[in-house]
């Protein structure tokens, strides 16, 4: 079973640097959401990263969407 936050390897593979302020620097500059360890590790979650990554998990995606509005115009023909 996989952790909810990314390991030290997988985050290495994602920002393409092993140094914790490089990874740091490319997830402010992307924009992700983190936070910090007390040793300054920037922890993301596997969930956010997998929907940053364009990956949607099946449990979340909503199968049935909601139906469409229908086309509807009033008609002014009975007002004066």
């Amino acid at each position: 079973m996989q952790a909810e936050i990314l390991s030290d390897d997988e985050l290495a593979d994602l920002t393409g640097y092993k140094q914790r302020a490089h990874q740091r620097k490319w997830l402010k500059d992307r924009n992700w959401v983190f936070i910090e360890s007390r040793g300054g590790r920037p922890l993301v979650g596997r969930m956010y990263a997998r929907m940053k990554l364009g990956m949607v998990n099946a449990a979340i995606a909503d199968s049935n969407p909601p139906p469409a509005r229908p086309a509807w115009t009033p008609d002014f023909s009975r007002v004066n």
